[in-house]
């Protein structure tokens, strides 16, 4: 069985390649001035197999390609100069307001959605200095930690989100997962997950979980 962490909120294939694209040109376009380029994070193998850094609503091949526009342009290409547009715009915005919320966000999940992981946690940290009781983006700074291998803090970060927030769906779940496969704790995972159930009865993976239960219990 494969379980997965839970990234709070589902983004499409296309925007994650438009990611790809913006962050290129952007950082090219540093390199290009003689600034100095932004470092990347290291890269990460999906963390362990059972981790993946985002569950994305479609795949890219399923995106209609699309007619030429008008101006002879690929359609992709438009939407990935619109969407360029939009990045810099919000870095411009952070230029001038360095705790812009929406720029910061916005900057935190184009960054993870092309697996990021080191600059999508400084954006996120940020977030948190200006609003420190968003749940959703602490879970996604915890999930930033965990695929950059800093296990102890994902759940630092995740403690403070059930701390707030204690029937938190995607904080319960990943907490529990990441005890049970990193910290060997199966009573806490088991906890964790009972909670889960007991307070969201409908969760998406619920009978994964039952069944991940019922394992950890007898062994």
């Amino acid at each position: 069985m494969t379980l997965n962490i839970n990234k709070e909120g589902i983004v499409s294939r296309l925007r994650a390649f438009l990611s790809v694209l913006i962050l290129t040109f952007a950082v090219a376009g540093q390199s290009a001035c003689g600034s100095k380029a932004s470092s990347t994070s290291p890269s990460v193998s999906p963390t362990p197999p059972e981790v993946q850094a985002r569950e994305l609503a479609a795949s890219s091949r399923d995106q209609p390609g699309g007619a030429p526009s008008p101006s002879g342009r690929d359609p992709m290409m438009e939407q990935g100069a619109k969407y360029m547009a939009v990045v810099m715009d919000y870095k411009r915005r952070l230029e001038k307001d360095p705790k812009d919320k929406e720029a910061l966000l916005f900057l935190g999940n184009a960054n993870y959605d092309i697996n990021r992981f080191d600059q999508a946690k400084e954006y996120y940290k940020r977030y948190l200095e200006v609003d420190p009781m968003r749940a959703g983006v602490r879970t996604d700074l915890a999930t930033s930690y965990y695929n950059l291998k800093d296990v102890n803090s994902a759940l630092r970060e995740l403690r403070t989100v059930l701390s707030q927030a204690p029937d938190h769906e995607a904080a319960l779940y990943n907490f529990g997962l990441i005890l049970w496969k990193n910290k060997q704790d199966k009573p806490g995972a088991i906890h964790a997950w009972e909670t889960l159930l007991k307070t969201h009865p409908n969760y998406p993976k619920a009978a994964e979980v039952r069944r991940q239960i019922d394992e950890m219990s007898k062994s």
